[in-house]
């Protein structure tokens, strides 16, 4: 299938399945549209049965003429990203700092190393053949939360703006740190490497400190190009072509792009953005909030067709991958939550109900499209579908069951106690 033709046809399902949503379900799109794609597929396979039309062979085709890693990392995460980081408010996050902090960098490793080390633990017991290295590496690909469909579902609740900027913040850092962990666990898979303790960590300042170098030398062109424009159309131009150029410099000079995108972000929406006159700045807003609700929409629609289009595993009892997945995902975030709440507590640091915070924080940690992309990216392999099978299902697990039920766990009042300045 031609590319045009196919990004022809997937903007047209993803158009019926959001108004099917909009009109019958009235789910949060993220969710309504991951189920109806999923349930879509799952139609076109007992209908094949029944009647074999080669549909579900033309759908699969349809899915591999996109090259998700591509698509996403390179394509459609970094607008994403800074469309979430242009509205995260200095004032919030300063008043945050520490507890984000911690969440999106020790924390983020801490979560990487527990899944990994669960996920190893939890194979061996049902005699599913993964080594240490693997485990690990599905540890850092799915240790990153995600920044849109956690505050599209969250948001629902009414979260108070300390906990917005939270969740919000922890979210952007992460998947930096996230692709970081990613790289280092890659290399010791796929080329058999041993990495050092030292060359890890030379890898991960690279990578994460070069990307907050590019995104501030990206700002600035930002920065100078739009106080200077005179027109909305030229503003929306450098603000496109500067957020593509950035991710596109950051993959050429191997730092971090998800970083860069979203210091860009932060510095555009804090410094840049006031500036601008009102006449520019309210349909730039409504323009980025509209490309990020149709790449989102988009997104999670081809993830629906993936899902249910990967194949079982052979030699591995039904459902063991996904449950060993899921539960080391939910223990490894509780672990980590509870002890960087509790360690910011003990030092005073922050006044926080321990408990809640990762109640909140566990449940409401939704993995996402960078997941799903890292772990497409990988090369063909024997332990790749594995890897794929337990990614699906902690995105479609987070993304349905924890979102559809995220709002029956708290109370305004209960969140309104969580966390206290």
């Amino acid at each position: 299938m031609e590319v045009f033709t196919a990004i022809a046809c997937l903007f047209g399902i993803t158009a019926v399945l959001s108004f099917v949503n909009d009109r019958y379900l009235r789910l949060q799109p993220d969710i309504g549209l991951l189920l109806l794609a999923g349930l879509t597929t799952v139609a076109l396979r007992m209908l094949e049965l029944l009647v074999p039309s080669g549909a579900v062979d033309q759908l699969y085709h349809f899915t591999q003429t996109f090259n998700l890693n591509d698509t996403l990392l390179k394509g459609v995460l970094c607008f994403m990203l800074f469309r979430g980081s242009v509205n995260v408010r200095w004032a919030s996050l300063r008043e945050q700092r520490w507890l984000v902090m911690s969440l999106a960098f020790p924390g983020t490793v801490l979560a990487c190393l527990v899944t990994g080390g669960l996920v190893y633990v939890g194979f061996s017991l049902f005699g599913v053949t993964v080594t240490l290295a693997q485990a690990l590496l599905f540890g850092a690909l799915i240790a990153a939360t995600d920044p849109v469909a956690a505050l599209a579902i969250l948001s629902k609740i009414g979260l108070p703006r300390p906990l917005e900027t939270v969740v919000d913040g922890e979210s952007l850092l992460n998947d930096g740190v996230a692709v970081v962990l990613f790289t280092i666990f890659a290399a010791m898979v796929i080329g058999g490497e041993s990495p050092s303790w030292s060359g890890a960590g030379a890898i991960f300042v690279r990578e994460v400190l070069g990307g907050a170098v590019l995104g501030v030398v990206g700002w600035l062109l930002i920065h100078f190009l739009m106080l200077r424009a005179n027109t909305y159309h030229t503003n929306l131009l450098v603000s496109l072509g500067a957020v593509a150029c950035i991710y596109a410099a950051a993959q050429q000079l191997h730092v971090s792009g998800p970083i860069a995108t979203v210091i860009a972000g932060l510095l555009c929406g804090n410094i840049t953005g006031p500036q601008l006159s009102d006449g520019t700045k309210a349909p730039l807003r409504t323009f980025w909030t509209g490309l990020d609700d149709m790449l989102n929409s988009l997104l999670f629609v081809f993830v629906g067709f993936h899902v249910v289009l990967i194949n079982p595993l052979a030699g591995v009892t039904p459902g063991v991958p996904a449950v060993v997945a899921i539960a080391a995902v939910l223990l490894a975030r509780a672990l980590t939550v509870s002890a960087i709440v509790g360690g910011l507590n003990a030092a005073g640091i922050i006044r926080a109900d321990c408990f809640g915070m990762t109640k909140l924080l566990t449940w409401g940690g939704l993995r996402g499209g960078l997941s799903v992309a890292l772990a497409v990216s990988l090369p063909d392999s024997a332990w790749k579908p594995l890897i794929l099978n337990m990614t699906f299902a902690v995105v479609v697990f987070s993304i349905v069951v924890q979102g559809l039920t995220i709002q029956r766990m708290f109370t305004k009042d209960q969140l309104a106690g969580l966390l206290r300045s």
